[in-house]
Formats: structure tokens, sequence, C-alpha cells
């Protein structure tokens, strides 16, 4: 496959504001605008040069020319309109001040030459300060210009309005030439200023919504994990406690072990799976797993059952795309817990919230919340889990009566009530947490439904 460079017009160029701007066409354009300083010698020196050469021929002719102060003078104005020419782009209205200024001394001797200066500064007012300042500029040129042609017509045979004239006809077009060049370079800068906001609130919006993705994958990883690896060392707990005593209902607790761990790792890869090609992952974890029918590495033959072919084939394969868990999920949800010995129930009052969102806020508290209890409640008799559901309100409220473990202090950070706290507040709802006064621990949480997210 051939592959074509671009060509050296169409090669982008990075702005200040970090905008890939495409190149500007021509190479001599190019040069000139990367050398200011350069043009702006040159445009001087076009007018000091053949001036002062002019002004000296005239001290040298035979005959008698001007007086020797007044050659002097005039080379030292001619300087000072050169110097000033010279800073045109940075001090443009000081240019056209100093060019005007030496337009009344050259009458009656008054030739083009002498307003080549004021249109030069006429044009750099209108490009590099704004089009109000030209037109000012012009009307004074013009009216000194005048001025200056009146008091000087010592000629008989040109009338002073003739000159008068052709000096406002120059300065005019001038004007006109820098009006034109300017607005189109501010119009361009205008565009390249937009553009560069654009591409910052793109840049801005693109950075939200990637903190915002992670803080999500953040909370579900830690509602995955907490969750699987508690009721994972419940079960190993039980049986372990049962190994020696009643075989095979340990043998059933590390089954269900094992059936926990494949379904928090395919829920952790369809999670990942945002993040980029996980491949390598699932082909990391199929070749730590037991080949279908064999034990796993570190169990004895008799855990090897409880690897069968279909769940090893559940999880070797990529995991399938499935929707995130919701209030249907919650009767496994609980059935889960309370194989892992805690003694949960579910009460369910009025419909279930349509929203999948709702519904995904809903199992996540009740997960995190009989992980906690499950982690934290010493010898519970009952841990219920109450939904209600009524048109525009949706509560849940998890109670236990356990005691709190003295010796058990909890390790972690608070991050998942925080998470749950973030999830309710998505739904303008309120989440409480906290132990109740006869013992045990509450969660409640309510949440607002509006039209769309209504009971279903």
């Amino acid at each position: 496959m051939t592959s074509t460079s671009p060509s050296p017009a169409a090669t982008p160029v990075a702005d200040g504001a970090g905008l890939r701007l495409p190149t500007p066409p021509g190479v001599a354009r190019r040069f000139w605008a990367r050398h200011p300083w350069l043009v702006d010698s040159l445009v001087a020196a076009a007018y000091l040069v053949p001036t002062a050469i002019v002004l000296l021929i005239d001290a040298t002719r035979p005959g008698g020319g001007p007086a020797p102060v007044a050659i002097v003078s005039a080379l030292l104005l001619t300087a000072l309109i050169s110097g000033a020419l010279l800073f045109r782009r940075h001090a443009p209205l000081l240019a056209l001040a100093i060019s005007c200024t030496a337009l009344l001394p050259s009458f009656p001797n008054h030739g083009q030459g002498d307003t080549l200066p004021v249109m030069i500064a006429l044009y750099a007012v209108a490009v590099y300060r704004n089009v109000r300042s030209a037109w000012i500029g012009l009307a004074v040129a013009v009216g000194i210009s005048t001025l200056g042609a009146y008091f000087g017509s010592g000629n008989p045979f040109i009338s002073w309005v003739t000159v008068a004239s052709q000096d406002a006809v120059l300065l005019i077009v001038a004007t006109v030439i820098g009006v034109s060049v300017g607005d189109r370079m501010r119009y361009v800068a205008s565009l390249v200023s937009l553009a560069a906001q654009l591409a910052h609130d793109r840049d801005r919006q693109a950075q939200l919504a990637r903190s915002s993705e992670r803080a999500r994958i953040a909370r579900e990883l830690h509602d995955i994990v907490a969750h699987s690896l508690s009721v994972m060392v419940a079960l190993a707990d039980g049986a372990d406690a049962l190994a020696v005593r009643d075989p095979e209902r340990s043998r059933a607790a590390m089954r269900e072990v094992a059936s926990t761990g494949r379904g928090s790792m395919a829920e952790m890869r369809r999670l990942l799976g945002v993040l980029g090609d996980d491949r390598d992952d699932e082909e990391t974890a199929d070749a730590a797993a037991s080949a279908p029918g064999q034990p796993a590495p570190g169990l004895g033959a008799g855990t090897a059952s409880a690897t069968t072919p279909s769940a090893m084939a559940t999880t070797g394969a990529a995991a399938p795309l499935a929707p995130q868990p919701g209030a249907d999920q919650l009767v496994d949800l609980v059935d889960s817990f309370r194989s892992a010995g805690l003694p949960a129930r579910l009460e369910l009052s009025g419909r279930v919230p349509g929203s999948p969102g709702v519904q995904l806020t809903i199992y996540r508290i009740v997960q995190e919340s009989l992980t906690n209890a499950l982690r934290y409640a010493a010898q519970p008799s009952v841990v219920s889990v109450r939904l209600s559901s009524t048109p525009g309100r949706v509560e849940v409220v998890i109670d236990d009566d356990g005691r709190s473990r003295a010796e058990q202090p909890s390790v972690g950070g608070r991050r998942g009530i925080i998470g749950l706290g973030e999830r309710v507040a998505l739904y303008d709802g309120t989440l409480e947490a906290g132990p109740l006064r006869g013992g045990g621990w509450r969660v409640r949480a309510t949440m607002s439904l509006d039209e769309g997210q209504a009971p279903a």
C-alpha cells in the first residue's frame, strides 16, 4: 500500500493556541510573515534612501542649491520619518502623526514622495489598529495636506486644489487598501480565536467525561470486588469449618465460591471493556483457569467437580455483552448472601422503577449494604431489604440487628458509602447510613422519579 505525503502548502502548522492550522500559500508570503522587522526595515529604507539621494543631489547642484542648514534639517526630518515607519506595526498612530507633521514644511516644494510616508502610516493604522482610527487619521491627513497646499501655493501655474485633490486620492486609496487587509486579518484572527476556544472547550469536556467515566468505573469495581470477595471469604470460612464434619456441604460451598468468582470475573470484563481491547486479559485469565474436568492448581481432587465444562466455557470465552444488573437480579443477589450465611430477606412493595439507571443504583445499594452486613454485623438474626416504590419516589431500606464486631474494625475508607451517595444524588435523592438505637445498622436511600423513570 503506497502512501502519499502532503504537499508543503497543505502541511499543518501549530498555532500559539495549540491548533493545527493549514500553512498559508506562497513561499514569499510565508517568508515575509516570518520576518516582520525585515519588511519594516525595507519599507523605511525605500523612503529614506531615495529621499536622501535627492537632497544630496540638490545640495551639490551647480549654480547653488538650498542652504546647508536647510539640507541638514531635511535630512534629519527624513531620518525621523524613516524611524517612525520602522515602528509602524507597534506605534502606527505615532508614525501617522510624524508623517502628517512633516507634510507642512514640504510645501511649496511639495512632491509625491512627501505623501508616501503618510500613505504607509494610514495603511498601518488601518491594519494594526482599527477601521475607526484609520478613517479619522485619513480626515486629519487630508486636512493637513490641503492646508499645506493652500499656504504653499507659490507656483501660479499649479493650483493648490489640484495638489490637494491628488494627495487626497492617494491617501484614500492607501486607507481603503489598509481597511480591506486589516478587516481580513481581524476576521481570520477571530476565527482562529473561536476555533481555539472551541478546541479548549472540547478538550475540557473530554477531560470531564474521562474523569466521570473513571469515577463510574471505580465505583463499579468497588461494588463488584467488595461484594464478591466478602461472599467468597464467608463461603470459604464456612467450607473450612465443614470440611471434616460435612464434606458434601463443604464442597457445595466451594462450588458457590467458584460460581461467585466466575460471575464477578465476567462482570469485570464487561466493565473494563470500555477501557480498550481486553483480549490479552482474557487469555491470561483463561490460562490461569483450570481445564474442563481437571482440578485447579492447589485444590484437591475432590474439588474438581466444581469446574464443569459449561462453567469453564463461560469463564474462558470473552464475556458477552449484557445489561447492567437491575431490580430483576435482586432475588439472586439476596440468595447469594443467604448462601454465604447471612439471614437476608427481600420485601418488595409497589412496581419496580422502569429506568435502568435507577435499577442499577438500587442494586448497588442493596449489594453494598449486604456486603457490609456480612463483613461487620456479628450474628444478625435477620437482615431485611425493603424496596417500596410509589409514583414519583422510590425508597430502599436495609436493616440488620447484628452487633458491630469490636474485634474487627472497619478496614475500608467509606468509599462504598460515598459512592452510593453520589449515585443517589444523580436522582435528586438522599442517603442515610448509621446505627440503630437498639443495635444494628440501617441504610436508607430515597430517590425522586420523573415521568420517564416512573414504575413500569
